[in-house]
């Protein structure tokens, strides 16, 4: 009778310890399951919403389409663009589509995270400063080399003006980072004095090289 109790003492332990496992295990999956229906229609309304929006850009991205091309917008611009592969019509339509991307994810948020509006609007305007910075670098860069194929620059004079354009998209890449205000601060106030020295030493140069080698020269003689 001793052992039977003894085993009976040491079973007991392990049965308890499976049920209370058990018990953790389905208390977890009712709450998920819980958490997933009350989640659900949001989820539901958020695929609603985004449905409608995809809708409304098919809609428009047509209009767009055959209205610019009944006004031959890419035809009328396309001496300015001639060595470019750039097309105005998609340029037109794919702002407007984020546009309207923008107007889906706020329509989300306000629906569903109104408490979140700030922050959204927060990160979108970082977004678009990004955008923006990445944009205009592109678009000098680009003007930049078509300016140059077009005038025959000297390579010192074109490696020059490349240069100032890495210095000018230093600054703003600066602009755009995480750093402190007056870290932002040193660092663009000392890119803008270099590139203030360079235009004045090399504009020096250019337009006086001639008279300085002159110069130069008549000293060694």
């Amino acid at each position: 009778m001793l052992g039977l109790d003894v085993y009976a003492n040491e079973t007991l332990p392990t049965t308890n310890t499976t049920a209370g496992g058990i018990e953790v295990l389905w208390k977890a999956f009712s709450m998920a399951l819980r958490d997933l229906v009350s989640v659900f229609p949001k989820i539901f309304i958020a695929i609603a919403i985004v449905a409608v929006y995809v809708a409304i850009a098919l809609i428009v991205t047509r209009l767009l389409r055959k209205i610019l091309t009944i006004f031959r917008v890419d035809e009328i611009m396309k001496p300015l663009l001639m060595h470019t592969y750039f097309s105005v019509t998609n340029l037109v339509i794919a702002l407007t589509n984020i546009g309207l991307a923008i107007l889906a994810l706020y329509s989300i948020v306000l629906t569903l995270f109104p408490e979140q509006v700030h922050a959204t609007t927060l990160f979108i305007d970082y977004v678009a400063r990004v955008a923006s910075v990445v944009f205009l670098v592109i678009f000098v860069f680009i003007s930049l080399s078509l300016l140059v194929e077009r005038i025959r620059m000297e390579a010192r004079l074109r490696g020059f003006m490349f240069l100032l354009l890495l210095f000018m998209s230093l600054v703003l890449i600066i602009d755009i980072t995480a750093l402190s205000p007056e870290v932002k601060a040193a660092l663009a106030w000392g890119i803008s004095i270099g590139i203030g020295l360079s235009i004045g030493v090399f504009s020096a140069w250019y337009f006086f090289h001639d008279i300085i080698e002159k110069y130069r020269r008549e000293k060694h003689e």
